[in-house]
């Protein structure tokens, strides 16, 4: 049960769906104008966070660091590798595998919930002007509800010669759990054009039809 990679003897029903919750956003990482890498940020439910927060604080001081936050990497986020990070990356309707990740860290943010912080390096760069690039953030058993942030849930990073965009709908054709849950997906999309120096500023999110370069 995909429940047991983040903890185990959190006391919740196996039969419950979902007993996790994640708020996600992620920036897409541009080098000369292709996506090499994603970088993904999570935020906890409060109990999920309480289970995290005294299995791995070891010091109480409602922080993790150096041997804490090795900790809970080694035991609560390797083994999501096995399900991709709960990442799904799509380059004209087929997955793509991601080379692993780096650069995790693990927080505790002032309300009590615990944060992930990490980046997803692709095996080869993709091209959002030529290939149809879509980002989804769910887990495919449901235990975990990963939800993209209201508030720039995609950004972009490094796009100089780009200005890229998003569309959120449903995927009606990747639906989970049984058939009855569809994950939304962020449909990307760049115009291979120099954004205006008056434009939107760098790495901002956007809205559906707007265009941002980020330097």
């Amino acid at each position: 049960m995909l429940a047991s990679v983040l903890w185990a003897g959190s006391g919740v029903p196996a039969s419950a769906h979902p007993h996790v919750w994640i708020d996600a956003d992620a920036q897409m990482i541009f080098e000369d104008d292709k996506i090499t890498a994603i970088r993904l940020h999570w935020v906890f439910d409060d109990l999920f966070s309480l289970t995290l927060i005294d299995q791995f604080d070891k010091n109480h001081d409602l922080r993790f660091f150096d041997a804490e936050n090795t900790d809970i990497h080694d035991n609560a986020f390797a083994l999501l590798s096995e399900v991709s990070w709960l990442t799904h990356l799509r380059r004209n309707e087929e997955l793509v595998t991601f080379a692993g990740a780096t650069d995790f860290k693990a927080d505790i943010t002032d309300d009590r919930r615990v944060s992930y912080d990490f980046t997803l390096t692709l095996k080869e760069p993709l091209d959002p002007i030529k290939d149809a690039i879509a980002l989804s953030v769910y887990d495919a058993e449901f235990y975990i509800d990963v939800a993209f942030t209201q508030v720039d849930p995609i950004l972009f990073k490094g796009n100089r010669h780009l200005k890229c965009h998003y569309e959120m709908s449903e995927d009606e054709k990747n639906r989970i759990y049984f058939d009855l849950v569809s994950p939304i997906r962020a449909d990307l999309a760049c115009q291979n054009e120099v954004a205006d120096a008056g434009s939107a500023s760098p790495d901002r999110g956007l809205s559906a039809g707007d265009f941002v370069s980020a330097e």
